[in-house]
């Protein structure tokens, strides 16, 4: 039994879960694009593959970080090229230790159909990347390993773990032009594991360090821009609290946006994600109906492409988030130093 696109349907189902989807099939969505027409000549086998390897991206991303080191890592895929990244920010200093590698099709590169079940992968010269989808999406395990562009080493071992009532995120709404986007999210990981870098260990114990995930299927527009927050750690009072937050919020009757509070989930509305300016590591406002917060830049990655047909810029923001938000029972929560980034998103493709 499929989760989103029935047999002989056209459309996923439009809605929202508290826990991941085993099959969120989205693939099987119809889609317009320049080669729909051969379904109606008879080639419906080649237009499936066409649209099903070439026109859906799909990817997971993953966020740690502990007392004096930021992490993040991603396995994804657009289908005519594929991208792995790492990068771990020195709380610190702001050092940055990074590898980014952008590879033709899929090669060295497999994304599982859901965040539930299976592995992601990427290998390229220099970096290897795999998450292990655990527990049905409530559990993973990751492993990288990279030369960064600095010739140094940097190799982690990360299990990300959830309770089993903790209210994860899944959802599939509607996009302009007829097309759809189901993501996986959850803001409220405990990690535990290692990062070596350079030869130097830094522990990550699970009282004491935090993760983000966002796993992502969407048959995306031609020209796809955000700004999106993601932050995990504990507010002032002690309570693990993760941020999830996109600028501009898709037109649709569920949103992403979200507080976990203690890893139960609360919807945000109303809000708006600026950045004081659109390079480098600079500071970041969040407004919502019951968020006013800000962040303090400590480092930041960019990566680009400039192709004939595909253009793309990524700006990753790492920093310490300060302010407080309201949950719907009246209490409010305050921040202090929470870390998480801010990505700029723009892309043609």
């Amino acid at each position: 039994m499929h989760d989103l696109v029935e047999p002989n349907a056209t459309s996923p189902i439009i809605g929202s879960w508290d826990h991941p989807l085993l099959d969120p099939n989205l693939e099987d969505a119809k889609i317009v694009h320049s080669l729909d027409g051969l379904t109606d000549l008879g080639l419906g086998r080649a237009e499936s593959t066409y649209r099903q390897k070439l026109r859906l991206k799909s990817w997971q991303y993953m966020t740690a970080s502990t007392d004096d080191l930021f992490i993040a890592f991603v396995v994804g895929t657009a289908g005519f090229a594929s991208n792995g990244f790492v990068y771990a920010a020195e709380l610190a200093g702001g050092k940055v230790h990074k590898k980014f590698a952008i590879t033709p099709l899929q090669i060295g590169t497999r994304v599982a159909p859901s965040s539930a079940a299976g592995a992601h992968s990427f290998r390229a010269r220099g970096l290897g990347v795999a998450i292990e989808n655990l527990e049905g999406g409530r559990r993973f395990a990751a492993h990288v390993d990279a030369k960064t562009e600095g010739g140094g080493q940097l190799t982690a071992d990360l299990t990300f773990s959830s309770q089993p009532t903790d209210e994860h995120l899944a959802l599939c709404v509607p996009l302009p032009g007829g097309r759809w986007n189901y993501t996986h999210k959850f803001a409220a990981f405990s990690v535990s594991g290692k990062v070596i870098l350079d030869g130097r260990t830094i522990e990550f114990s699970p009282d004491r360090s935090y993760g983000t995930m966002d796993f992502t299927k969407m048959y995306a527009l031609r020209h796809a821009v955000w700004k999106w927050i993601a932050l995990c750690g504990r507010t002032k009072h002690g309570e693990v609290i993760g941020l999830n937050l996109v600028d501009p919020t898709p037109d649709a009757p569920i949103s992403e946006n979200a507080v976990w509070i203690g890893g139960k989930r609360e919807a945000i509305t109303g809000v708006e994600l600026a950045s004081q300016t659109d390079e480098g590591a600079s500071p970041w406002r969040v407004r919502a109906d019951t968020v006013d917060i800000s962040m303090k830049a400590v480092a930041h990655v960019s990566q680009r492409l400039d192709l004939p047909l595909v253009k793309h810029r990524l700006r990753h923001v790492i920093g310490a988030f300060t302010g407080r938000l309201r949950t719907a029972n009246g209490r409010v929560h305050d921040l202090e130093h929470v870390i998480g980034i801010a990505e700029d998103y723009d892309t043609w493709w």
